[in-house]
């Protein structure tokens, strides 16, 4: 053959000659496609650049990052090697496979910086949800070892110890099981969590734990191992493990050294199962033994409160979502009441916190032991101060409001977005402006946001438009801080919370505003002429200080 009699390869290049023009045998020599190999070689070289570019684009494009940087990254890189290679012979192709390769990590590392852990890429969970699928590991073998060396003792309702290696309870499951779920609790009180969540999917159980407001996914039990860990779960809640088709609720406490929890446990069925969803309350106090000085108030704001909960008689009403810590409010401010000189009272549901020397009373709708009859009962027993875990309903925002105008104090919690909204909505229940008026002393709106991780925080100057909208002058504090992310914070740049508030005192002026039944913005403005701080202005201040980021207000507080 032709192609055969070509003594050497011939590069490209090497054919500069204007005198000469060149036959299609010679271009073919030159591109190294003399026989079948090279060409197939040719076409895998083109392959790993396309599949690598058009990878990077359609992800950037779902994750949000500058396509038109990363396709031209792709073409200068990509291209221009595969070119070289190209008209250089096939020697190159491990050369391209490595670059393409760079290339893709360089992308992922930018990538994985602006998406939430769970969705990053080339990571050690990344790497062990992909053996998963391939079933090569079962990762909640992991745990094992863990298991064997648990140090916390779960109790049953009744106080019965349920953690002792190599003893199943009730015969309802392998040691192992409990000692594996114990390991899973034990870890969430460590990374300080407030929930677990056991989520099952088709062929596995996922594990996630709720850690400063957010999930993290933590840990995958596929097959037998899953339904285990969720029969010990069951078994030291007092749940039937038989029954996956109706909700259940159950409790159990767990000890880990001095410091106890409470744990409440919620079972649902799902498409793939039954999932369960654990709350830990830690019932040594907690933040909330040490009172109102660990919650984040500021110093005045934190005197004005102090003032108004040690009234003789008024209510005060912590309002926010659900999730926004006003249960740990009002115990913090009970904690700063005298409980030996004073009767206090609390009506829950369910109890959260145990109190020494306060009577605490838990809601139970199927004995008829709603909020509004057991105020009444609690109302015939000489009360000091009550806490109504929460107002549902009008009955109840009544005899609540009854008692603050009868010699006692009420503490309580509604729904509502902001301290003004507060009132709206107490007129929404069905109260008379001239009973709020009267009885209602003062309102307390609340978020909880997450705490810069002071060990990866990134020092930034902003625009001289934010010290402006606060009233500030340009460059009033040299930097001020955002999230940034390292192994300490679980790469989340946060490690812990502390409360955003707005404090509204109803004094004279605003109840005398309350008669003519005024408009939200008409409240607002007395108020903070008053010295009232809004949500956003308080959360703002939170950030100067460094304590913050400004995402992090926008996203609990809004904009």
């Amino acid at each position: 053959m032709l192609f055969m009699n070509v003594a050497h390869p011939i590069r490209l290049f090497d054919m500069v000659d204007p005198c000469r023009c060149f036959g299609a045998v010679e271009i073919i020599a030159a591109l190294g496609l003399q026989d079948f190999w090279g060409l197939i070689k040719l076409v895998v070289i083109a392959g790993i650049w396309f599949a690598s570019t058009n990878w990077i684009d359609r992800d950037a494009r779902i994750v949000q990052v500058d396509r038109r940087l990363w396709n031209l990254v792709s073409l200068l890189i990509g291209g221009t090697l595969s070119v070289w290679a190209f008209f250089n012979g096939h020697g190159l192709l491990p050369l391209v496979v490595v670059v393409s390769a760079i290339e893709c990590v360089l992308y992922v590392f930018v990538r994985n910086r602006v998406v939430p852990k769970e969705r990053r890429l080339l990571t050690m969970d990344h790497m062990q949800r992909i053996l998963i699928r391939l079933k090569l590991i079962n990762p909640g073998e992991s745990f094992v070892e863990e298991a064997n060396a648990v140090k916390i003792v779960l109790r049953k309702k009744d106080g019965t110890p349920a953690t002792v290696l190599g003893h199943a309870i009730d015969g309802s499951g392998s040691s192992q099981a409990l000692n594996t779920f114990g390991a899973l609790v034990e870890k969430a009180i460590r990374m300080n969590a407030t929930d677990i969540h056991l989520e099952p999917k088709e062929d596995e159980l996922h594990v996630r734990f709720r850690v400063d407001g957010m999930l993290y996914a933590v840990e995958t039990f596929v097959d037998d191992r899953a339904r285990t860990v969720v029969s010990a779960a069951k078994v030291l809640s007092d749940m039937d493990i038989a029954e996956r088709r109706r909700p259940q609720d159950g409790t159990f406490s767990a000890s880990l050294g001095t410091v106890h929890y409470d744990v409440r446990v919620a079972s649902g069925p799902t498409n793939y199962g039954e999932k369960l969803v654990l709350r830990l309350l830690n019932s040594s106090g907690g933040v909330v033994k040490d009172g109102l000085g660990r919650i984040g108030m500021r110093d005045s704001m934190l005197k004005n409160l102090r003032s108004i909960i040690h009234r003789p008689n008024g209510m005060f009403v912590v309002c926010g979502p659900t999730g926004a810590g006003k249960t740990s409010t009002l115990y913090a401010a009970l904690g700063e009441i005298d409980a030996l000189q004073r009767n206090i009272t609390t009506i829950e549901d369910p109890i959260e916190y145990r109190f020494a020397n306060v009577s605490q009373i838990a809601v139970n709708n199927a004995a008829e032991l709603t909020f509004g009859k057991i105020l009444r009962s609690v109302l015939r027993q000489d009360p000091d101060v009550i806490m109504v875990g929460e107002i549902r309903d009008r009955e109840t925002a009544e005899i609540a409001m009854q008692a603050a105008l009868t010699g006692h104090f009420v503490f309580t919690t509604l729904h509502a977005n902001d301290t003004v909204a507060t009132i709206t909505r107490l007129v929404d229940i069905g109260l008379e402006m001239t009973l709020i008026q009267t009885a209602l002393s003062a309102v307390l709106a609340q978020r909880l946001t997450r705490v810069l991780c002071t060990k990866c925080r990134e020092p930034y100057v902003p625009e001289d438009d934010f010290f402006r909208e606060l009233g500030l002058r340009p460059g009033f504090v040299p930097h001020i801080y955002r999230e940034k992310g390292c192994p300490s914070c679980l790469e989340s740049g946060f490690k812990g919370r502390s409360g955003v508030f707005e404090l509204m005192v109803l004094n004279d002026e605003i109840k005398d505003l309350l008669v003519g039944r005024p408009s939200i913005l008409a409240i607002k403005k007395v108020a903070k002429k008053f010295g009232m701080r809004t949500l956003q202005e308080d959360g703002m201040r939170k950030v100067i200080a460094g304590i913050t980021s400004i995402n992090e207000v926008h996203r609990v507080a809004g904009s």
